[in-house]
């Protein structure tokens, strides 16, 4: 893959069953236009059908009356669409900053959302008041910025119920009318809201939100909220984050969060499990092992008596079935519907068929449908088919398949890959470290990885003590000690690689991360000296400065590095640049909230100071999320520098590629190229 062929890419996620079909939503960046594309399409075995053509169409939801989506055109936040069917859906919302998420109540026929709420005289309520000339904000509570998004407090979240049912005379819900029909703002607690739902039958109406109103100090405890009375109504649960909710019946509640065990900021190394709520009895019943077991931030559904959801598995994202009854049934325990290596980021089942998006190590989207042979009864496995992948999205050319590592480590095997250029070598080699740092790397297609060894350079990469994906014992052992437990992890797999494989130039070594692997890359490089070059994107570099200027840094640098002094300096990158001698590109993004530019910027200074050959690279207009969503243009720039240092540093790759065979992507499925992609 070439920085140019970024735009042959495609997300698949959000998979809705519809009959014969599958909805999902297909994305892709568009660097014509620097923006990205997402429509919805109708999948079979045998077709594909664009549905919508809006700019930015996505998140599709059908019921028997009612279907719906949120559309956006170009630049434009979006709103929501719903109608008889998601081909005759038309615009129902207006509001100013958009809507972010819905839920249908189809037999009620309402649909409950959430949008922000700006304050008068904010964000171009009123033209005549730009940006620079807002009043002052004060400030009084703990949280206040998002990365992303900017202040908050000054646009909360909140929820609106709007009807469906209309006479269908006048103007309300024509194309081109600016009539929309009117929506009522509810009730909500002081603190933003997500996750709207209602009950089966929508005698319920629920959000999540804060358990208690930000006072000026770091909470992490939130609770489901009953809306739609003159007041919301807490449940009242454990300790908790919850994430996602989902109704089972009038007074059932199927919960994904966090328990906070220790106190309202237990957050390192969490397992986010399955708890049941009894709204009757106030109960709550954890269903998943603490230790083993991590949902992933896929809604679960019911079937057959068990819950259906997706787990975070070393490498992996994997749909599971837990039964109801279950009692913290623990990782190896699980029934798995999917294979161990696909990561899947969406699913939707019902009585004979599973179908799921994601990924794979051969491609950057697939469509993958399972035949459920024989309906599941209640507390009996469902028994499943052979998987049938309906759509694949081509990987660009060039593309190779790493190769498993498993490495002997202090804790345990760690997990790793190494990826290498098609020819014989000898090949320089990047170290390459993920963020976190309780995330992981996983199985499936990489653009980052793939760009690389396109270019002509072997990437060893792994999943170091502190990454997600094992068991909470292993994502916290970096608590306290953020630098080396991973390094030596990271270290071991290299070295191992570099010892099993002769093809690889010990002499040519470069490290790279971002985020927390930038951190953890700066670290590296102040305490071994073999690497001719590094790379330190988006770091968390100064723990001081972070914890007034982070939009998490008021429990993320106290969790995991503690409040000692002797602490924080020992763990600190800042304080280790004296140490450092490799050659540094420090690349940061100009509107970064989770770790600000002043990360960078400190760090950059530091090394100037101890006489490092540096480089710093600033993107404006993004964020921490540069690398996965940013704007196409700064994506393709932001490759071509990566390489561009490597190059020059490691004497190494060449990054031309003929242009017949840069393309075969597009002419492979010409269709599916032009309509399809904690601190991290």
């Amino acid at each position: 893959m070439n920085p140019e062929d970024l735009g042959t890419l495609a997300e698949y996620s959000s998979p809705v069953l519809r009959g014969h079909d599958t909805v999902i939503t297909i994305r892709r960046p568009d660097l014509e236009s620097n923006s990205y594309l997402s429509q919805l399409f109708s999948l079979t075995e045998d077709s594909s059908r664009r549905l919508t053509h809006s700019w930015s169409d996505s998140t599709p939801q059908c019921g028997p009356n009612w279907s719906g989506y949120l559309s956006g055109e170009k630049k434009a936040a979006p709103q929501l669409f719903v109608g008889d069917s998601l081909e005759t859906a038309h615009q129902i919302t207006d509001n100013h900053l958009g809507v972010s998420e819905f839920a249908l109540d189809d037999s009620r026929s309402r649909a409950l959302y959430v949008a922000r709420v700006a304050e008068p005289g904010r964000y171009g309520l009123d033209d005549s008041i730009p940006a620079a000339e807002e009043a002052p904000r004060r400030i009084t509570t703990a949280s206040y910025l998002a990365n992303g998004l900017g202040y908050t407090n000054d646009r909360p979240a909140r929820a609106f119920l709007v009807d469906l049912a209309e006479p269908g005379l006048g103007t309300v819900g024509l194309r081109g009318a600016s009539e929309v029909p009117l929506s009522t703002l509810l009730t909500t607690p002081d603190t933003d809201v997500h996750d709207p739902q209602f009950s089966p039958n929508g005698t319920r109406v629920s959000v999540i939100s804060a358990l208690h109103p930000d006072r000026g100090q770091p909470d992490l405890r939130s609770t489901v909220w009953l809306l739609g009375g003159d007041d919301p109504t807490p449940l009242d649960l454990p300790s908790m984050d919850v994430g996602l909710h989902r109704w089972l019946d009038e007074d059932t509640v199927l919960l994904v969060g966090n328990a906070l065990t220790r106190d309202e900021l237990d957050f390192v190394g969490q397992m986010p499990g399955l708890f049941i709520h009894d709204v009757t009895t106030g109960s709550t019943r954890r269903l998943t092992d603490p230790e083993t077991v991590a949902l992933a931030g896929v809604p679960p559904r019911i079937h057959g008596g068990a819950v259906v959801a997706a787990v975070d598995a070393d490498g992996a994202t994997r749909i599971v079935r837990v039964a109801l009854d279950a009692a913290e049934i623990s990782f190896d325990e699980l029934e798995f519907l999917t294979d161990d290596t696909t990561v899947v980021n969406g699913f939707d089942i019902d009585d004979d068929t599973l179908v799921f998006t994601g990924s794979t190590p051969q491609s950057p989207a697939v469509l993958g449908r399972i035949a459920l042979r024989g309906r599941a009864e209640s507390g009996t496995a469902s028994v499943m088919g052979d998987t049938v992948i309906v759509k694949e999205h081509p990987a660009p050319a060039n593309s190779v398949l790493p190769q498993v590592l498993r490495v002997p480590g202090v804790s345990g095997t760690i997990t790793g890959w190494l990826a290498k250029p098609h020819g014989d070598g000898p090949f320089p080699v990047i170290l390459n470290i993920h963020g976190g740092p309780f995330a992981q790397y996983t199985h499936s297609w990489f653009d980052e990885t793939q760009v690389l060894t396109s270019a002509g350079y072997a990437v060893v990469f792994s999943n170091p003590r502190g990454s997600g994906g094992r068991t909470r014992s292993w994502g916290t052992a970096v608590q306290g000690d953020m630098a080396q437990p991973a390094m030596d992890d990271v270290l071991a797999v290299l070295d191992h690689a570099l010892e099993s494989d002769p093809s690889l130039d010990r002499s040519r070594l470069g490290i790279q991360g971002g985020s927390y692997g930038g951190y953890l890359t700066a670290m590296t490089i102040a305490a071994d000296q073999r690497f001719r070059a590094a790379i330190v994107e988006r770091g968390y570099l100064d723990p001081d400065s972070f914890v007034g200027t982070s939009d998490i840094g008021r429990f993320f640098t106290e969790e995991y590095t503690s409040r000692s002094r002797e602490a924080i300096a020992a763990q600190s990158p800042l304080a280790h640049a004296p140490q450092v001698g490799t050659p540094t590109l420090v690349m940061h993004s100009e509107l970064d909230l989770r770790c600000p530019l002043e990360q960078a910027q400190q760090y950059y200074a530091a090394l100037q100071r101890a006489g490092v050959d540096t480089e710093m690279l600033i993107f404006p207009g993004e964020n921490h999320e540069l690398s996965r969503a940013g704007q196409p243009r700064h994506r393709r720039q932001r490759f071509e520098a990566i390489l561009d240092w490597w190059d020059r540093r490691l004497s190494g790759g060449n990054r031309t590629q003929p242009a017949d065979e840069r393309h075969l992507s597009e002419a492979a499925d010409p269709e599916a190229a032009s309509a399809s992609d904690s601190a991290s």
